[in-house]
């Protein structure tokens, strides 16, 4: 696990999990502050709210930031 506090856009949309506030929704061009990387999920700050979007790495079909 690392921690970082580095700036990304993402390129393409991810809409977390209906229903569960553990999980942010990022869409496309949206600039998120990364906070922390975990295997599978990637912790990030958007507009004020924190929270798990997916790895790109882990669902190579949606990189969601760059």
């Amino acid at each position: 696990m690392s921690m970082s506090n580095q700036y990304f856009e993402a390129i393409a949309d991810y809409g977390g999990f209906e229903g569960d506030t553990n999980y942010i929704s990022v869409m496309k061009g949206d600039v998120v502050r990364l906070i922390k990387k975990d295997k599978e999920w990637f912790t990030v700050e958007k507009d004020g709210d924190i929270g798990k979007a997916i790895n790109p790495t882990e669902e190579r079909n949606k990189i969601i930031i760059k």
